[in-house]
């Protein structure tokens, strides 16, 4: 059994990824961490079948050697489905210094080479486990969903982080908080907010998130569930000024949270994350 296989086994429980430099007794390489990735879904939030299949689609090329990922769920802290991690690690990149590998033993490259590889297929398989575990617990019939609350908490994490490589969020949810904060609905239906309205209320509650720069992408926003059989699909109709106005106020809170928000999919990412 190879190194990494038993390292697999030794931290399989944690959801964390072994090191192949640490297994071949190698420093690992500068800067080995070239994005530090945050996955976020709300599982008060139903994808369909296309959105799920974009989902894996976008993800697939950013969860690649010198990425550090980490997957969370969140819906509502009053019925027990809070914040948690799912899952992540750190696939560490090839080693391509020549002087370093010139000065190493062939066989421990070869061990190192075959380790990454394995490491990279145990990271992507981890990653598509804990997207997936996340999806199958999404369900539509919660009554509220802690969104603000959420995406404050898992910011700090995403701050804290000091890699010096790019930071990407990619949060899973159709952003429609429906809290003690603040409501998004009326009368069963999402309604059109105020922005500046909105902003203040998530000021007078003291939400505070700082995601230290990072670059923020949204699928899922204003997603129509999925309408029960004899359900009327007017209370499920979304305008398109109700939408720019969701756009506005969740545009505003990253500004605010030192964040950019590159894309907001209403509810498809219409380009692919970079």
């Amino acid at each position: 059994m190879s190194l990494l296989a038993l390292a697999c086994q030794a931290h399989a429980q944690s959801g964390e990824i072994p090191s192949c430099y640490s297994a071949n007794q190698l420093p690992l390489p500068a800067n080995s961490v070239k994005r530090e990735l945050f996955v976020v879904i709300d599982q008060t939030t139903v994808l369909d079948a296309a959105l799920t299949h974009s989902l894996g689609r976008q993800l697939q090329p950013l969860v690649v050697p010198g990425t550090r990922f980490r997957i969370f769920s969140f819906s509502a802290f009053s019925q027990g489905r809070y914040l948690q991690p799912l899952g992540g690690g750190t696939l560490e990149p090839p080693l391509v210094d020549a002087s370093v590998r010139n000065a190493t033993a062939v066989g421990k490259l070869k061990a190192l080479d075959a380790c990454l590889t394995s490491q990279w297929a145990y990271g992507t398989k981890l990653a598509a486990k804990a997207v997936g575990e996340a999806l199958a617990g999404s369900t539509d019939t919660l009554a509220k969903s802690d969104v603000l609350s959420s995406l404050a908490a898992v910011s700090n994490a995403i701050r804290d982080e000091a890699t010096g490589a790019s930071k990407t969020v990619l949060v899973v949810s159709d952003m429609l908080e429906n809290s003690s904060i603040t409501s998004f609905y009326a009368k069963d239906r999402m309604r059109q907010i105020n922005p500046v309205e909105e902003a203040r209320k998530v000021e007078k509650a003291n939400v505070q998130a700082d995601f230290g720069g990072a670059d923020v992408y949204v699928m899922g926003a204003g997603i129509v569930p999925e309408l029960p059989r004899g359900g009327k699909g007017a209370l499920n109709y979304r305008t398109p000024q109700a939408l720019e106005a969701l756009h506005t106020f969740w545009e505003g809170f990253f500004d605010r949270s030192h964040a950019r928000l590159v894309a907001f999919g209403m509810p498809a990412l219409l380009t692919q994350i970079k």
